[in-house]
C-alpha cells in the first residue's frame, strides 16, 4: 500500500511524525511521504522512522500557493529539502502566515472575540522549516 498525502504535527497533523510512520506500518503501507503544509520539519524523523520500519520515504510537501485570493495547495516530491532556496521559501511562507494570523486576531477583536495572538502563532515562530 502506497500513502503520498500525510501530515504530521509539524503542521496540522494529529501525530508525530514516528506515530505516524508507526501507525503506517501497521496499516501495511509499505510507500509512505510526509506532506506537511509548507515545511520539511517533520521530514528528518520521518524518514528516520521510516528506514526503522523498511517502509520507502517519498520526500514531500504541500506548498500553499494563492491564485485570485483562492488558496490553492499544491504537492511536491522528490526534491532537495535542504535547497537554500526552498529553506528561503518557506521562510517567507511562515512569515505570511503569521501575518495573516495576526491580522485574523485583530479583526476578531473588531468583533469582541479576544485571542492570544503569540500563543496561536507560537507553533509556525517555532517552526525550523
Amino acid at each position: 500500500m502506497i500513502d503520498l498525502h500525510t501530515h504530521t504535527t509539524a503542521s496540522d497533523g494529529r501525530l508525530p511524525p514516528a506515530e505516524l510512520v508507526a501507525r503506517a506500518h501497521t496499516a501495511g503501507v509499505t510507500v509512505l511521504s510526509v506532506t506537511d503544509h509548507d515545511t520539511v520539519a517533520g521530514a528528518e524523523a520521518a524518514e528516520a522512522a521510516c528506514r526503522d520500519e523498511r517502509i520507502r520515504f517519498v520526500p514531500g510537501i504541500e506548498i500553499t500557493a494563492i491564485a485570485d485570493g483562492i488558496d490553492i495547495h499544491v504537492l511536491g516530491y522528490f526534491f532537495d529539502r535542504h535547497a537554500p532556496a526552498l529553506l528561503d521559501f518557506l521562510d517567507a511562507q511562515r512569515a505570511q502566515r503569521i501575518a495573516r494570523i495576526r491580522q485574523m486576531v485583530e479583526k476578531l477583536a473588531g468583533l469582541g472575540i479576544a485571542l492570544d495572538a503569540d500563543a496561536i502563532v507560537a507553533p509556525a515562530i517555532g517552526d525550523s522549516k
